[in-house]
This record gives structure tokens, C-alpha cells and sequence, in this order.
């Protein structure tokens, strides 16, 4: 009995704060329900006398059990019983209070649903122990023994019955409806465990569906440069031998033709050099938690433009070099895109419009760096394009509009007026915008 009377709360769990400012709502209601009605009793004169006092003050005393249901159901049934056993033992008040057992019902209903059956059946018990002692005909001929007039009344069968019945059908019901909360409650655990499993298992799905089109494109790479290696190096191979044993294999080569054999040889040498730092890109594994392999050869930047013009000046074009800059005032990756923007230029140059004369241009202002190359006698305004999608049809250009597009910056590409073509880039050397 006192294990179940002293029992401790444990912290209520609501689904809502409106749900439980509601639950106080409605039990500060019933409180004041009861305490108007003890009120309205007095004041009517249906209760008087010495008791009238005692009586009120435990009404409202034991009315606080309603209050203390939402947060402290234990708490609030412990008052009402306590009540219910000892308050016939004081003077003035009745063998049976209904407040009493109204706060005790409500208490014992709320305490029922929150802390499930074994709790619910032995407070049960304990609220037919009072009424049985109170009401029943245990005390026969108590007032001569000493107790106080309201248990000398005759005893009564019937009521207890009663009360019994109605608190074995209460109990049912309670516990009935607690067990359905529980089930609830599992299932919709069960059901948010499904819901999670199916989660992971999307999860998973999706992570398969990555690898396997990661291990697509690694193979694509693969593919293409085994392509590379096997078709492309191959005729650049041969087209760097041919060149470099021309003046050995054809007799009487002027030295301009030797200069030109020359030339291509270096160019292809290069081409051949980029394809292989191309094929270690392609080649690498790029797992996930591992870096990318490193280049096996230094990238080109601000610093090889000199070779590069010369490189095309070689190749037959009149080509016109000012740099105002170098690779150690730059990043890196922004020397090397402005190295991948003069050559893409000088290719396209050499292609579309061999021999006209060319000017190449990188300066470097306060927060950027601008690369001109115009082909052509002048130098007029052209329209600025987005750097993503600049004008032509080629690859190339779009090639440089992506690379100037990753470091933030802006491209502009079109012909000009008098039939040559304009390139312009600017490429910011702190952190893009």
C-alpha cells in the first residue's frame, strides 16, 4: 500500500504544448467546479453547525487532487484516497464524501492510462479497502467502541456493492483503453522502424546506384584512354618521328623547311607530353577518402607563355607578346587557365586566320587578371557573352568560357568589325565571386 501511495511521478510526455494547456484547462476546471459546489452547499444552508468549517477546508484541500492530475496523477490519486480512508476518523465529516471519491476516480483514471496495468489494478484494491471499512457492516456497534458518530450509522450492503461494480466496470474500461494506447504506440514504432528501414534501404539503393554509375564513368575514362593512348599518341608519335628524321631522309631541305620539321617535332612532343599528364587524369582511381594522383609533370602557367608564342611564332605567326604579370603574383590554377586560354587561342588563330598578325596581352590589375589576344590590325569594342556560353560552334571556346566560369570570373569571345576575332578574360586572383 505504501509502495503504490508513495509512488513518484515520472515526467509526462505530451504530444503538444496546446494538448497540455489544454489537460490543465479542464482540470483547474473541475477544481473550481468542486469548490463552487462546496461553496453553494454552505452558503445554502444545507450543511451548518460546528462541522460546516472542517468540512469546507477539506473539501477544498482534497479538490487540489484535480490540478495535480496532468503533471502528478499519483500524487493527486494519493490525496483523494488518504482522504477516503481517514477523513471519516475526523470530526464533522462524512463516512462517504462524493467530492472525495470524484477526485479519487478522476485521479485514479488518469494515473490508469499513463502508467499501465499492474499500477492500475492495485489501486483498485486499494479504493475498495475505505469502502468496505466505511460503509459495509464491519463496524457494527462502533460507537461504543469509541469512534467517531459517523461511523456508528447502521452499516449498508448495498452500497459497497455498489461501488464495487462500478469501480470493477471503471477499471475495465481503463484498462482497456490503456491497452489500446499501448498497442498504438507499438505499432506506430513498428511502422516508424518500417518507415526507416525502407529509408536505409533507399538509402542503400541509391548509394548502389552511385557506384555503379561511378564505376560506369571510371570505366568510360578507361575506355577513352586506352583510346587515346592506342590511336591519337600513336599518330602523334609518328608525326613527331617524321618530322624530326625529314631533313635526314629528304636530300637538299632549305633551312626554312628544317626550321618548319623542327618545329613540328617540338609542337608534337608537347601535344604528346599534355596527352600523357591527360591519360594519368583519366587513369586515376579517385576513390572515395583517397586524393586524386598527382600530375607526374608540372602544370604550365603565366611563366611558359614565352614558350608558348614561340612556339607558334615557329609554327609561321606573326605573334605579339606583353605580359605584365608572372606565376609567382597569381595562383596557380589562375596561371594555368590563362596558359589554356592563349593556346586555345593561338589554335583557333593558326586554323581560321593563318597569318594575320596576333597580339597577345596579360596584365595583371588589382584583383585581377586580364588575358587579351586579338587577331587582326585593331582594336575594337566587342559585345561581352556569359563566360559558360560563349559565341562560336567549337569546342574550344566553350572549353575556356567553362574554365573562366569555375574561377568566377568573365569571358568575352566575337568577331570584330573588320573580319578578326577577339578574346578577352578576366580572371580574379583571390577567392571567386
Amino acid at each position: 500500500m505504501l509502495r503504490e501511495v508513495l509512488s513518484r511521478d515520472e515526467q509526462a510526455s505530451w504530444r503538444s504544448p496546446r494538448q497540455r494547456r489544454l489537460a490543465c484547462a479542464a482540470a483547474w476546471g473541475g477544481y473550481a467546479l468542486i469548490a463552487v459546489s462546496a461553496l453553494a452547499v454552505v452558503l445554502s444552508g444545507a450543511r451548518s453547525g460546528p462541522s460546516t468549517a472542517p468540512w469546507l477546508s477539506a473539501e477544498l484541500v482534497v479538490g487540489l487532487a484535480l490540478p495535480l492530475a496532468p503533471r502528478f496523477p499519483l500524487l493527486g490519486w494519493g490525496l483523494a484516497w488518504l482522504a477516503m480512508l481517514a477523513g471519516p476518523l475526523i470530526g464533522g465529516l462524512n463516512r462517504v464524501d462524493t467530492g472525495y471519491y470524484l477526485a479519487a476516480s478522476i485521479t485514479f483514471v488518469v494515473a490508469g492510462l499513463r502508467y499501465g496495468a499492474r499500477r492500475l489494478w492495485w489501486m483498485a484494491v486499494l479504493m475498495l479497502l475505505p469502502v468496505w471499512l466505511w460503509t459495509a457492516p464491519l463496524l457494527a456497534g462502533a460507537a461504543g467502541g469509541g469512534f467517531p458518530l459517523a461511523l456508528a450509522r447502521a452499516p449498508d450492503w448495498t452500497y459497497p456493492l455498489r461501488l464495487t461494480i462500478g469501480l470493477a466496470v471503471l477499471t475495465a474500461v481503463v484498462y482497456g483503453a490503456g491497452r489500446w494506447r499501448r498497442d498504438r504506440a507499438a505499432l506506430d514504432a513498428q511502422a516508424g522502424e518500417v518507415e526507416r528501414q525502407a529509408d536505409e534501404a533507399r538509402r542503400q539503393a541509391d548509394e548502389a546506384r552511385k557506384q555503379r554509375e561511378r564505376g560506369a564513368v571510371l570505366e568510360e575514362r578507361a575506355r577513352i584512354a586506352r583510346e587515346m593512348h592506342d590511336v591519337v599518341a600513336h599518330h602523334m608519335s609518328m608525326i613527331a618521328v617524321q618530322a624530326e628524321t625529314a631533313p635526314y631522309r629528304i636530300a637538299g631541305l632549305p633551312d626554312g623547311a628544317q626550321a618548319e620539321f623542327a618545329a613540328l617535332s617540338q609542337s608534337a612532343r608537347e601535344a604528346l607530353t599534355d596527352m600523357r599528364r591527360l591519360l594519368g587524369v583519366l587513369r586515376s582511381a579517385d576513390e572515395a577518402g583517397r586524393e586524386q594522383a598527382p600530375d607526374l609533370l608540372p602544370q604550365p602557367g603565366l611563366a611558359d607563355l614565352a614558350g608558348l608564342v614561340d612556339s607558334a611564332r615557329r609554327a609561321g605567326a606573326d605573334v605579339t607578346l606583353q605580359v605584365s604579370t608572372s606565376d609567382e603574383q597569381v595562383p596557380a590554377i589562375v596561371g594555368l587557365t590563362a596558359y589554356r586560354i592563349v593556346q586555345e587561342c593561338l589554335s583557333n588563330a593558326g586554323r581560321h586566320a593563318p597569318g594575320a598578325p596576333i597580339t597577345v596581352s596579360a596584365r595583371q590589375g588589382q584583383r585581377l587578371v586580364r588575358v587579351e589576344v586579338d587577331n587582326g590590325p585593331a582594336r575594337l569594342p566587342i559585345a561581352v557573352v556569359p563566360a559558360a556560353a560563349p559565341a562560336g560552334d567549337g569546342h574550344g571556346l566553350a572549353g575556356m568560357g567553362e574554365r573562366v566560369a569555375l574561377l568566377g570570373g568573365r569571358l568575352s569571345a566575337g568577331p570584330r568589325a573588320n573580319g578578326g576575332f577577339a578574346v578577352r578574360a578576366e580572371l580574379p586572383v583571390g577567392d571567386p565571386a
